[in-house]
């Protein structure tokens, strides 16, 4: 599974890119407004009312509410499958106790492993490479657990308990494959470029208005800029768990693999 290449690139540079088309969109739309006004006296009487800059703004507007609310939900998505990972994995440890030994040991331990591979960072998720040998790394802990539980329940009749501990080893396997669907569903990079056209339009619409009434307040319009660009790099931040600034929060895997160690330490 692949992510989408808009997030391979830092976010300050994204920031940094952002903030430039949107400016030069401002100034250029300023500069060919004031080039008009100079043709046409009437002119200032055009930008009254201006029901194209009122539609783009309000399209803006829907746009950024849309996209926002899409990574925000993505965003808790991921929250959620932290949680029930956590939840499914510590349930099946713990339920294991009451095999008999090798048995008990060897699965708990396969779990463990399995437990350990599922704290993810930055560095193993900065690139394609380091994505792809993570998931090799987990689909290889998570293929010894099957066949531990196997060994555990070899020559013994499966009654109620048995039952149970396969399918708590079955949510474990199930609750993988969520998490690593909702980790890759990002907001495709076609809707950032998109979000972005929409608001370099908007912006040299303003600017073409303010170049034909010959007023232009550079430093209110700069920091509509500014908040602009700052939203969409919120927006772009929220599919970004661990590369950006708003960090997916690992601690219930991380003090369940405490938890875990101390247990088979005991």
């Amino acid at each position: 599974m692949d992510i989408p290449w808009l997030y391979d690139i830092p976010l300050w540079v994204v920031a940094i890119l952002f903030a430039v088309v949107l400016f030069l969109a401002l100034e250029s739309g300023f500069r060919i407004g004031l080039r008009q006004r100079h043709a046409s006296k009437s002119s200032e009487k055009n930008t009254r009312g201006d029901v194209t800059l009122n539609s783009m703004l309000a399209l803006l507007g829907l746009i950024l509410a849309f996209t926002y609310a899409f990574t925000l939900s993505r965003a808790d998505a991921r929250k959620n499958a932290i949680v029930d990972e956590a939840n499914v994995i510590g349930t099946a440890f713990f339920r294991a106790d009451f095999l008999a030994d090798p048995g008990r040991s060897d699965l708990r331990a396969r779990l463990l492993d399995y437990a350990r591979t599922r704290v993810i960072t930055y560095e193993t998720t900065r690139d394609q490479k380091a994505r792809e040998a993570l998931i090799d790394h987990t689909l290889e802990a998570q293929s010894q657990i099957w066949p531990a539980l196997e060994r555990a329940l070899q020559g013994k009749t499966l009654g109620p308990y048995e039952t149970s501990m396969i399918q708590a080893i079955n949510e474990v396997l199930d609750a993988q494959t969520r998490r690593i669907t909702v980790a890759f569903d990002r907001m495709p990079p076609i809707v950032s470029i998109l979000l972005l056209a929409i608001a370099a339009i908007s912006l040299a619409v303003a600017g073409s208005n303010a170049g034909l009434a010959g007023r232009f307040n550079r430093w209110r319009m700069s920091g509509f800029v500014m908040i602009l660009t700052a939203l969409m790099l919120v927006i772009l931040d929220f599919d970004q768990p661990q590369a950006g600034l708003i960090r997916l929060n690992n601690s219930p895997i991380i003090v369940l693999v405490e938890e875990m160690e101390k247990t088979s330490a005991n």
